[in-house]
């Protein structure tokens, strides 16, 4: 059968049947969630059948949506390496996480407008992952955006989800306009939005270099907003207020990642322009490297794991900015695999607890197996501990980092990379020993104790990927080698030396090292740190965001007042004045007519007789 019906019916099954649970309401408030998990499954199913017998050639078929005069808008779908491996980890972990809610959600009300948005949420980004043209790329762009607002804000009654929700949207949509005057600007000069001629052309799409350079990073503007990087991080951290699972969808497959696959869908146009991924590796490494200094000082487990993926996405983008291409889509498929689990864990104990501070947690390590078992595992792999699977897509990105360093003689983003890398492992074991390996701090109204299976096996499914999906790119496998030729234009990428990847490693058992003897051993007394004027200082300076939120809010009210000063005085000198200058004119008028108003009646008779004989004198006239 032609791939391409597949690939057709990946994101349109999802689409097709997400009005049955917000329909049905009550009648299937149970039955909505096997209507979700059944849809992701046949969409889970059709990806891997496309992973395991891929197309031999890209793939492209569109139809025309709108035509207006000689041109026209198409809506399509292509299906090539990069599409396929998309769909797969948008929909594998979307099932998994969908599994998780039925418990996780059970006690939920509004369960299926839950449902209705979450299979919305998975087929529109399944949609955006295997689109075959930028307009097509762009409609399903806007709706994981508003689907994200949705899911945010679903608890809508709390007014921390409602802002979060609004702030999420926001936020995003200011990255947004990029993406639309970059769709703009390429079908001025291109006259196309094709997907297929963009990647395979991108010399003859805009022969201007300084015009793709401006369309590439208009591009990689949205992306900043998608994938919470420097400057548009900011809602990250809020929208942890809505529902575990939903943070664990968003985190791990799907709104975050659609910003570096987007980068990394557009490669081959952002590699024919100059200085474009100079730019992308260097906000992408400092976003690693701020936001994992952010993580070290905050208490909520949620949040902490939202800092992590603005780290992890920041390695993505400084991968792809130093030419790790194939490097930093493995870390995309890695991170969604043991991010997720992270997360199923953390959501695990709040459904336990009912509490996100981790210092009201502990010694859950010998009352929740399983779940601990997960954070572990996931911690290391964050860390980039071998041999689980952040280390082999972890390592290769720094050790392109530094040879991106060579070769330019500029090694900050091997700096910050590798800095973010002994940070990560500090903070995430910070939460760990915390959270589960120390006894409690504070006495808890309720036992903790391992949650039901429905809950568990997602973990345990991630726990085995976690182990095995590095290795599909390793001395024992070359999955991941069509990447590096999916397109002539893609750099060949080497495997680090091994001193680069000792040195990593090293630094993230320093991380480890750190936290043990911070938080298990005392040897360093944190609160002296935190106490000291330094120390002070760097914490205030973390927890505030480095001051983007506070700086925006400035800015914000200063352009606020502006316009409504502009508005004022508008109002006030514009239209007030010329109303009441009119009023003013009338008035003077009627008081120059009222002299003529004498009460005599010989006058007005006098008057009457003027007009008659100049009408008179008219009529015989003309």
């Amino acid at each position: 059968m032609n791939p391409l019906i597949y690939a057709w019916l990946i994101p349109g099954i999802p689409l097709v049947l997400t009005p049955i649970p917000i329909l049905a309401g009550r009648r299937l408030e149970r039955g909505s969630g096997y209507i979700a998990i059944g849809s992701i499954a046949l969409s889970t199913l059709f990806s891997v059948y496309l992973l395991i017998r891929p197309p031999l050639t890209p793939a492209f078929q569109s139809v025309t949506w709108i035509a207006f005069g000689t041109g026209r808008l198409s809506v399509g779908i292509y299906v090539d390496h990069l599409s396929i491996l998309m769909s797969v980890v948008t929909s594998g972990i979307s099932l998994l996480i969908q599994v998780y809610s039925l418990e996780y959600m059970r006690h939920e009300e509004g369960l299926p407008r839950y449902w209705t948005e979450m299979m919305l949420f998975t087929g529109s980004m399944l949609g955006f992952a295997l689109a075959g043209t930028l307009i097509t790329m762009y409609v399903f762009w806007e709706l994981v955006g508003v689907c994200s607002y949705l899911l945010i804000g679903f608890w809508y009654t709390r007014p921390e989800a409602a802002a979060a929700a609004k702030k999420a949207f926001v936020v995003t949509r200011v990255g947004d306009v990029g993406f639309l005057v970059g769709i703009v600007l390429l079908y001025l000069n291109a006259h196309t939005l094709s997907l297929a001629q963009v990647i395979n052309q991108p010399i003859n799409a805009v022969v201007s270099p300084q015009m793709r350079t401006a369309i590439s990073l208009l591009v990689f503007f949205a992306a900043t907003g998608k994938s919470a990087q420097i400057p548009l991080f900011t809602w990250l951290p809020d929208a942890m207020e809505g529902p575990t699972t939903v943070s664990a969808l968003i985190h791990s497959a799907t709104m975050v990642a659609a910003g570096v696959y987007l980068v990394a869908r557009l490669y081959p146009f952002f590699l024919v322009s100059p200085y474009a991924l100079e730019v992308v590796a260097l906000i992408g490494s400092a976003s690693a490297f701020v936001a994992a200094t952010m993580a070290l000082v905050s208490f909520d487990l949620k949040r902490i794991l939202a800092y992590s993926t603005m780290s992890q996405l920041g390695y993505m983008m400084a991968g792809l900015g130093v030419g790790a291409f194939s490097g930093s889509v493995f870390h995309l498929l890695n991170h969604a695999v043991f991010k997720s689990m992270l997360f199923l864990s953390a959501g695990a104990v709040l459904h336990v607890l009912d509490t996100r501070d981790i210092r009201e947690m502990g010694g859950l390590l010998r009352r929740m197996k399983v779940t601990s078992l997960a954070f572990l595992v996931g911690a290391l792999s964050l860390s980039g501990i071998p041999p689980l699977n952040g280390f082999f897509s972890k390592d290769d990105i720094v050790g392109a980092a530094f040879s991106y360093g060579v070769s330019t003689g500029d090694y900050v983003v091997y700096i910050l990379t590798l800095g973010a890398a002994a940070i990560t492992a500090f903070y995430i074991f910070r939460a760990f020993f915390i959270a589960y390996v120390l006894p409690p701090r504070v006495s808890r109204d309720r036992e903790a104790k391992e949650v039901p299976l429905v809950m568990t096996l997602p973990m345990v499914i991630l726990i085995a990927l976690t182990f095995i999906t590095g290795w599909l790119w390793s001395p024992l496998g070359d999955f991941f080698q069509p990447y590096v030729r999916y397109s002539p234009l893609l750099p060949f990428e080497s495997e680090p030396a091994l001193y680069l990847i000792v040195v990593s490693v090293g630094f993230a058992l320093l991380g480890i090292g750190l936290s043990y003897i911070t938080y298990v051993r005392r040897t360093i007394d944190p609160e002296e740190v935190n106490s000291n004027t330094l120390g002070s200082a760097l914490r205030t300076l973390f927890s505030k965001g480095y001051y983007f939120d506070d700086a925006y809010d400035a800015v914000a009210k200063a352009v606020s007042y502006v316009i409504a000063g502009g508005i004022d005085y508008f109002d006030r000198c514009v239209l007030d004045g010329a109303v009441n200058g009119i009023a003013r004119l009338v008035t003077e008028a009627g008081e120059k007519v009222r002299i003529t108003e004498t009460g005599r009646v010989r006058n007005y008779a006098a008057a009457v007789l003027v007009g008659i004989v100049i009408l008179l004198i008219l009529f015989v006239v003309i």
